[in-house]
């Protein structure tokens, strides 16, 4: 179903993906770890839980994300391990990951049950037995830039064991995904000489939302399966408000099947608004600079001169230093686009809300 809110997990509902999926497929075969990158609902995490459903591979997904809200934000050894035991408790119907975790110390089964004894068991020990399996194992991190809460060192040890097993464990594949590009790009050491990823090949995967082209034929496409006849130029014009984010379209179509187009608009909207409430706590922790830039940028400070001199004007005195690095780590994250010297808002739906005071 193409309006599924919920992240997609068969190929017939992952619209207009074919050749990312069948990419995805073929590095989950040949390379040890696996990028897919992107913004903030564009359907990363429908391409991971489709390929990992359409390829023969066995493998574990674990939502980091999920990991670090659950810890409170502070994850530790133990909250993976859970997570990891969780993900593979579901795997023991299939006797050959069953026979692998036997030889594993401190994992023991009685009939149908298993016990993991995390006193004895180690994240490599494991990863070593998963290796002697006949196919190349898959373990999939969703929204990996969480890491850099685990433990005390910024996801470090996370990095070290990754690291690792690229170097000494021939069938195991890593796939991480991220929506915060530039901060997925630090936790994998692209730029960071220091880093114990540095220089070990990746393969990524670019999600981009969808052309416009591909937009209308998207909402064309779920409206005929839903049967329902909804004119052309009010497709067109929800296109031109919501651009090519998938999960904007989706919300649209789903609230286009119970109200008019107006209606429809203005809830997918409020659906947003709150989706960015929370996001913008989360970043307002980091700090509040972050949200003012968005504001500035929204109601036209689009250079650096520019923000720098709304922050002087709002009464703040942030240094040059200051306001790069809000830039720098909001462009990292996604949040913002620097193109021919001049910043925007990436996602046009947050743009619109800031610009019209939405929040």
């Amino acid at each position: 179903m193409l309006l599924d809110p919920k992240p997609k997990s068969k190929e017939a509902d992952l619209f207009s993906r074919g050749e990312e999926l069948k990419e995805l497929l073929s590095s989950l075969r040949d390379n040890p770890i696996t990028l897919i990158t992107g913004i903030r609902r564009v359907g990363k995490s429908s391409l991971m839980r489709v390929a990992i459903a359409e390829t023969e591979q066995d493998s574990i997904m674990i939502d980091v994300r999920r990991i670090y809200s659950d810890s409170s934000g502070s994850m530790g050894r133990a909250d993976l391990s859970y997570a990891i035991q969780g993900e593979l408790e579901k795997k023991l119907k299939k006797e050959r990951i069953k026979a692998l975790l036997s030889k594993v110390k401190g994992v023991s089964f009685m009939g149908n049950s298993v016990t993991f004894d995390w006193n004895d068991i180690t994240l490599s020990s494991l990863l070593e037995k998963l290796n002697d399996h006949p196919k190349p194992f898959i373990i999939a991190f969703d929204e990996a830039q969480y890491f850099r809460y685990y433990g005390g060192k910024g996801g470090k040890s996370i990095q070290n064991l990754i690291a690792w097993a690229f170097d000494n464990l021939q069938n195991i594949r890593f796939l991480l995904t991220g929506s915060e590009v530039g901060l997925i790009h630090d936790f994998t050491g692209t730029d960071d000489y220091e880093s114990p990823l540095h220089g070990r090949y990746m393969y990524e995967i670019v999600l981009k939302p969808f052309s416009k082209d591909i937009s209308i034929e998207f909402l064309k496409a779920a409206f005929a399966e839903s049967d329902m006849q909804i004119p052309v130029e009010e497709i067109t014009a929800a296109q031109n408000l919501l651009d090519g984010i998938v999960g904007h379209l989706v919300q649209y179509g789903l609230n286009r099947l119970r109200r008019s187009h107006d209606e429809a608009l203005s809830e997918t909207f409020r659906t947003a608004k709150m989706l960015f409430i929370s996001e913008l706590k989360e970043l307002e922790k980091r700090s509040p600079r972050y949200r003012k830039v968005l504001e500035f940028i929204a109601s036209g400070a689009t250079t650096f001169t520019a923000i720098l001199r709304s922050f002087q004007a709002s009464g703040d005195s942030a240094s040059k230093s200051r306001v790069a690095d809000a830039l720098r780590i909001l462009e990292r994250s996604s949040w913002i686009n620097k193109e021919h010297g001049k910043y925007s808002i990436i996602d046009c739906v947050l743009a619109e809300l800031i610009k019209n005071g939405g929040f």
